[in-house]
């Protein structure tokens, strides 16, 4: 009989504690899920990184890597998964790999699409996922 009310009280003990840890999401905003699509004339974007850096600091940075059809969907904890709520500059930060920096082809696109400040490409991610596609082009 003692036996068994000691085993009810471990199993209530380790049940409130398997709830009591902490989440995986803890800490983490909300994201909505956002995509879009580049155009860099005369070269192929493929692999490209995009950063997605937030005009309001609460936010956390955002990244994408371009696809073979210069398209995009933009990351913040889990590939794919969107951004938080708010306006974002983005840049090119070069290609995937240890040293994305070295990519060649960031020598061909002019600096402002890589300075925060100076890029020209501004986004707002909203709270309605079917409004959050963007297209941007080097010109």
């Amino acid at each position: 009989m003692i036996t068994g009310r000691i085993s009810g009280w471990m199993l209530c003990l380790v049940v409130l504690a398997l709830g009591c840890g902490a989440s995986e999401d803890e800490g983490k905003l909300p994201v909505v899920p956002a995509s879009g699509t580049i155009t860099v004339p005369g070269m192929e974007t493929a692999g490209l990184t995009l950063l997605f850096l937030p005009a309001d600091t609460t936010n956390t940075n955002a990244w994408s890597t371009v696809g073979a059809d210069g398209r995009f969907d933009i990351s913040t904890y889990d590939p794919g998964d969107g951004a938080a709520v708010g306006k974002y500059k983005v840049i090119i930060s070069g290609g995937e790999g240890p040293l994305p920096e070295d990519d060649p082809r960031l020598a061909k696109i002019p600096a402002q699409y890589k300075d925060r400040d100076q890029t020209s490409w501004e986004i707002e991610i909203t709270s309605d996922a079917d409004s959050n596609h963007f297209d941007l082009s080097v010109e």
